[in-house]
């Protein structure tokens, strides 16, 4: 039995799923552009997705910011109300780099 006979004894699965009927319009005439149809698409999709073993593109949520990304940023201003830095300007912030720069150049 060689490869070829293999590829015809796979069996198959239907997968539905609901997706809004404006999506599917745009997916199928972007796929379309590719020369894929919208089940190819998918089946690329999910073949790249176990290869990967995981979604094959970056996920991100940039409206949101973590517990720890926000307990950092508390920490971060209570230090600078309780060193006096809180309310600096640009120019004031900028003068204290050069500062810490020049003299740990120095030390």
């Amino acid at each position: 039995m060689g490869n070829i006979d293999y590829l015809f004894k796979m069996s198959t699965s239907t997968l539905q799923i609901r997706i809004d009927d404006k999506l599917k319009e745009q997916a199928i005439a972007l796929f379309d552009r590719l020369g894929l149809d919208l089940p190819t698409a998918v089946r690329i999709f999910l073949k790249k997705a176990v290869a990967e073993n995981g979604v094959p593109f970056e996920l991100k949520d940039s409206q949101r910011i973590s517990l720890k990304g926000m307990e950092v940023l508390t920490a971060l201003n209570e230090d600078a109300i309780a060193s006096g830095t809180a309310g600096m300007t640009d120019e004031e912030i900028d003068k204290e780099i050069v500062a810490a720069h020049a003299e740990s150049s120095m030390g």
